[in-house]
């Protein structure tokens, strides 16, 4: 992978995926917000303060380093600016880089690329509205069916799936089963579809590995935000998104260590 480049290319792609995992994070987390305030994604629309209205400059738009060039304010009414900017921005910016470490600076890193800003998005959008939108589920069926295709026919593209099926089809019967025990619904159909994605990407042990992380990260937001707002519900999709992240990176590693131990 990597490796086969001096170090100093090296250097310079992780600078630049870094870059385009910012810029791409403020361009995700800005598509997000639309979606959920209901509005159309319109390159006619400029980005605005959200106290005073202000349209922002080009120098207010800088991903990570307006914020803190800024002191996190609004350059026009000192305002507060939401934390969430930056640091979604940084975090893209981070999963970018390890993907590029990961898969190297080949076609395969591809796929992967869409598959975690497509996360991403989803994810930021379900923490807003509880909803997980239909089209960062079909993008990334899509773009692994194309891969599966490509790389194997017919027999690549079933085998692709059949990890999906698996997973999403025991959840949602699980799921089915605890609606009827505890008589409210316990995983909403945006989660269910999510898991199929991820299915598609991932082998079934480590469907099995994301699904136990995706848990333990799930528990762990849900407390931090019955502290910050208690009457929120807490949504599942980022911690399975963020589950789907961790394991593509070192699930293999993680289940061959398992595995290794019988």
């Amino acid at each position: 992978m990597l490796e086969l480049y001096p170090p100093y290319i090296v250097a310079y792609l992780i600078f630049l995926f870094a870059i385009l995992g910012l810029v791409m994070g403020s361009a995700l987390n800005c598509l997000a917000l639309r979606l959920s305030s209901g509005k159309k994604w319109s390159g006619n629309s400029r980005s605005a303060c959200p106290a005073c209205g202000h349209t922002l400059s080009a120098l207010d738009l800088i991903p990570l380093f307006s914020w803190l060039a800024l002191g996190g304010k609004c350059r026009y009414c000192k305002a507060p600016v939401s934390a969430r900017y930056p640091l979604t921005e940084a975090a893209l910016a981070v999963i970018y880089v390890c993907l590029l470490l990961k898969f190297g600076l080949t076609a395969q890193l591809i796929t992967p690329l869409i598959f975690a800003s497509c996360l991403f998005t989803l994810s930021l959008v379900d923490l807003d509205t509880q909803i997980i939108p239909d089209r960062f589920i079909i993008i990334p069926i899509a773009v692994r069916a194309v891969e599966l295709l490509l790389t194997g026919g017919i027999r690549g593209l079933f085998s692709g799936a059949l990890p999906g099926l698996i997973i999403a089809g025991s959840v949602l019967i699980l799921s089915l089963i605890m609606d009827k025990v505890l008589k409210k619904e316990t995983m909403g159909g945006g989660d269910i579809k999510l898991l199929f994605v991820i299915g598609m990407f991932l082998s079934l042990p480590a469907c099995m590995l994301m699904v136990m992380i995706a848990c333990v990260v799930g528990i762990f937001m849900a407390s931090v935000m019955m502290r910050v707002s208690p009457d929120t519900p807490f949504p599942f999709g980022p911690a399975l998104s963020l589950a789907a992240v961790i394991t593509m990176l070192c699930g293999d590693a993680v289940v061959g260590w398992y595995l290794g131990l019988f």
